[in-house]
């Protein structure tokens, strides 16, 4: 049985044809980056001020001053102020050189002249300068970084109009089981189906769900029709040791080689992982509803990944809430929730409670033979569209301001 960074390392080893695109910004959202989005000017790119007001032409200890214009956003103001003059002037319109901006709240509101606060001349005051939060070639955000709402503007203020990305995977879901969906008492409700649509949609991938019943024929079918529809094909339950655990066996006669089938983790230890000639990728699932949530995330977003550019979910290192010892055999990946002291593992009733695990905002890594006390630092990966930790690689700062 792999571990889970011997599963891990087999995964980024595959081999797979990513494409690119070039598509509108504005339309851009969930997609990955395939290149490097740079400035293409100083951000502000003229000095812009912050504050409704008055951009004055410091004089002296004079408070009363002549008002000569008005400058409103996206507008310049051509010419030069004298000493004792200023203008009135609106937020984010450019300040005429050499100016300080008083806000209204500090003045008496004249029109023609303007009685200002001694208190507020002062040189400089509400002024955004020209590349104070970027310069013209800075990094804004890195390739292989997926587009959320804040980080798709920043790409339309570095003034792109279209982004070059990934072409997505088309994903297949094919969800197993005679009892899925069934009455009686012994049926249960399909959650596995809607979780894996959501996380695709949420990742801006197109995907197509069937449900199969436990016959080999039909689902040998279904993979074949599914491998010529999809780069990555899905599949939900079948993958243990049960008599109608069928999609080993069904996916190797639709062409499948097996890249290996079980990883030493909790929940998920029946994983399977296969490839068809054409290059498809097969996920085979456990069933349990929270090892669907789990896997999910530890190895299918990084299979789906691999088409765009590598692309997988953030990690974040943060303080355990709760002291947590792990005796166990495999590496324990459980539900858990984030507060105000950290990362706090959510009580579960085992890889069924799907109901708790929903609770939590991720899975908390706890490696065999860890004993962690109240404040250690854990993994936690949140989970995909609860928006924490979402931000990717974007433009950062060194200590010393520069961007790095």
């Amino acid at each position: 049985m792999l571990t889970y960074s011997e599963a891990l390392e087999r995964i980024a080893a595959l081999s797979v044809s990513s494409r690119r695109e070039r598509i509108p910004v504005a339309g851009a959202y969930g997609r990955v980056l395939a290149d490097d989005v740079r400035m293409d000017r100083d951000q502000p790119s003229f000095d812009r001020a912050t504050m409704d007001g008055y951009a004055v032409a410091l004089d002296g200890t004079r408070t009363v001053y002549s008002v000569v214009g008005t400058v409103l956003a996206g507008q310049h103001y051509g010419e030069s102020l004298d000493a004792g003059q200023c203008v009135r002037i609106m937020t984010g319109a450019p300040c005429p050189q050499g100016t300080t901006v008083v806000p209204i709240e500090r003045t008496d509101g004249g029109s023609a002249q303007v009685t200002i606060e001694a208190q507020a001349l002062v040189q400089g005051r509400n002024i955004a300068r020209q590349g104070e939060d970027a310069r013209a070639g800075d990094l804004v955000l890195r390739a292989g970084t997926r587009l959320g709402p804040a980080t798709l503007s920043a790409v339309a203020m570095a003034g792109c109009k279209e982004a070059e990305v990934f072409v997505p995977p088309r994903v297949a879901i094919v969800t197993t089981g005679d009892e899925v969906g069934g009455g009686g008492p012994a049926g249960i409700h399909d959650s596995n189906g809607p979780l894996l649509l959501a996380l695709c949609a949420g990742l801006g991938l197109a995907a197509q769900r069937v449900h199969c019943l436990d016959e080999p024929a039909a689902l040998e079918a279904a993979l074949r029709a599914a491998q010529e529809s999809a780069e990555v094909v899905v599949t939900v339950g079948g993958v243990s040791m049960g008599t109608h655990d069928l999609v080993p066996g069904c996916a190797e006669r639709a062409g499948f080689q097996q890249v290996f089938h079980k990883v030493a983790v909790q929940p998920g230890k029946p994983l399977l992982v296969s490839q068809h000639a054409s290059g498809t990728l097969l996920a085979g699932l456990p069933g349990n509803p929270v090892s669907v949530l789990a896997t999910s995330h530890l190895f299918l977003s990084r299979m789906l990944g691999l088409f765009e550019g590598g692309w997988s979910p953030q990690w974040l290192d943060l303080p355990i809430a709760a002291a947590k010892e792990h005796r166990g055999k495999r590496h324990l990946f459980l539900p858990a929730s984030l507060g105000s002291g950290g990362v706090r593992p959510v009580d579960w009733n085992g890889s069924g409670d799907l109901l708790s695990a929903a609770t939590g905002d991720g899975l908390v890594e706890l490696p065999v033979g860890c004993n962690y006390a109240l404040g250690d630092m854990v993994r936690f990966l949140p989970f995909l569209g609860h928006g924490v930790g979402e931000r990717a690689a974007g433009r950062v700062r060194d200590a010393d301001g520069d961007c790095c």
